[in-house]
């Protein structure tokens, strides 16, 4: 009773958003989800829960703090069959670390409806009905026959594009070749680059596109948002230095702190408590305010504080609308969802100030403009992901230096003599038309009458191939084989879009 009056509660504040009943989720898991803490689902959820239940092949963009985990679980649980033979579903993740968090997940969501959830082991035969792997990892179980694929009826691909950015492509490409036709498939992404576009191409041709972030969307006017990025052990200090050490009503200003879960905001109510922060005991009560929750627009806050990464985006504009200040604490791959997030809503991002040493005021401004650079351009959720396990060992500010440290020794001393622009072309053949490096160099230095210092780096896959050239030469490049074929094939060569 106490769990249904909870979510009714939950139901009335967010002005008949829907809850997970709404999702056609039997009563039984609907009551467990609300055990666990979650009582109304994300963007994602609403739209992918109801498409992965009906076995349906779907394809989306999503990433850490949207919910993706929670949502193909509850799709799996919708179309699997506790009673069936061996391993129904593989669910890959683009590290070992990675699928063993997804398989914890999984097992508190599942576990208690009769669908067992494990990690696949090489080395032991697979039993559960559900099954977690990095692609190296599942290759690896199948070659040594300890999984069997034959009786799959779903593969979550969950993170693909970190997965080829990290060189797991090729494990990926034999893995889904080894999936009957007729099983469902679900493909998240975090961007979709042309490699990923290819795959879902070979393998999902006629996937349902998840279009849960709408792309035509009224910005924020003016607004910006600060961050905090840390593994989820490290924001309490940081939070209570925000909020300071005073007693409870000790000022007229509303500030208000968003939990995902009931049990999370109970949890930090008590931790800022026994820290001298006073909490604010009802709605009328100006202090900290802590509530849970996907909650729509509340009155304005001088300060609006999401502890996590709020998943989706009218969450995430309420979170800003009516703030003075608004800050996200974000565990590290929850920042490319919340970077995107950011976009579609034009919300300048920028990370939580300090105080900044002298050393560091010192320290060379290219670095800082390469670092900058990246930072805001680039997909880094791969590299996050190969970072993640140092965050046991260190804090994120030395795991940065570190890698500062390291590109420092790349930067040349003289800023005036500039990298090398490069521009990254696509040829349309690669490693299946036995295609070599010497090809495209002969190609591109013949029929384009470039020299060979100005061709970079080229990367040869299955089916495509990308080879860096000098950028103010790109364009007659494009040109020059235009009509050219190497191998026999014709090379269609053209930018390669990221």
């Amino acid at each position: 009773v106490a769990n249904t009056l909870r979510k009714q509660t939950a139901c009335d504040r967010l002005g008949g958003m829907s809850d997970f009943a709404d999702l056609k989720l039997d009563s039984d898991l609907v009551e467990h989800l609300i055990g666990l803490g979650y009582l109304l689902p994300t963007a994602l959820q609403v739209e992918a829960v109801p498409v992965i239940a009906r076995g349906t092949t779907a394809v989306g963009i999503a990433s850490a703090g949207s919910g993706k985990t929670l949502a193909y679980g509850l799709g799996l649980a919708g179309c699997l069959d506790p009673a069936g033979p061996g391993p129904q579903a593989l669910v890959l993740r683009p590290t070992d670390d990675g699928a063993a968090r997804t398989a914890d997940t999984l097992h508190r969501l599942l576990g208690g409806r009769g669908l067992s959830v494990g990690v696949l082991r090489p080395d032991a035969a697979a039993t559960t009905r559900v099954v977690t792997a990095s692609p190296s990892s599942a290759l690896a179980a199948l070659e040594r026959s300890a999984v069997k694929l034959d009786g799959l009826k779903t593969l979550v691909v969950d993170g693909v594009s970190a997965m080829t950015t990290l060189g797991a492509g090729e494990a990926l490409e034999t893995l889904t070749a080894q999936i009957p036709r007729e099983a469902q498939r679900v493909i998240l992404t975090s961007e979709l680059t042309q490699e990923v576009e290819d795959l879902i191409e070979r393998h999902a041709r006629r996937a349902r596109r998840l279009t849960y972030l709408p792309t035509d969307v009224e910005p924020l006017a003016d607004a910006s948002l600060e961050f905090v990025a840390a593994p989820a052990h490290e924001w309490l200090p940081v939070l209570v230095r925000l909020l300071g050490g005073g007693a409870k009503g000790g000022g007229r200003e509303i500030r208000r702190i968003h939990c995902r879960r009931e049990d999370e905001s109970a949890a930090l109510a008590d931790r800022l408590t026994v820290r001298g922060i006073g909490i604010a005991a009802s709605s009328d009560e100006p202090g900290v305010r802590i509530e849970w929750g996907s909650t729509a627009a509340v009155e304005p806050a001088a300060l609006s504080i999401s502890w996590g990464t709020p998943p989706d985006l009218p969450t995430f504009r309420a979170r800003i609308e009516g703030s003075a200040r608004t800050i996200v604490f974000a565990e590290p791959r929850e920042l490319a969802h919340l970077g995107r997030l950011a976009k579609l809503l034009a919300v300048r991002l920028s990370a939580l100030s300090s105080a900044v040493p002298p050393e560091a005021l010192r320290s060379a401004q290219t670095t800082r403009d390469l670092l900058r650079e990246a930072a805001s351009s680039r997909d880094l959720e791969p590299y996050m992901l190969l970072l993640e396990p140092l965050l046991v060992e260190f804090t994120p500010t030395q795991i940065a230096a570190a890698a500062a440290s390291l590109l420092r020794e790349r930067v040349p001393d003289d800023p005036a003599q500039p990298l090398p622009a490069w521009t990254r072309l696509y040829f349309a053949i690669g490693r299946r038309d036995g295609v070599r490096p010497a090809d495209l160099v002969g190609a591109i230095t013949g029929e384009a009458s470039i020299s060979g210092e100005d061709i970079g780096r080229i990367e040869i896959r299955d089916t495509h191939t990308s080879v860096e050239v000098a950028a103010t030469l790109a364009e007659k490049v494009i040109k020059a084989l235009a009509t050219a074929t190497i191998r026999g094939r014709p090379a269609s060569v053209r930018v390669f879009r990221e």
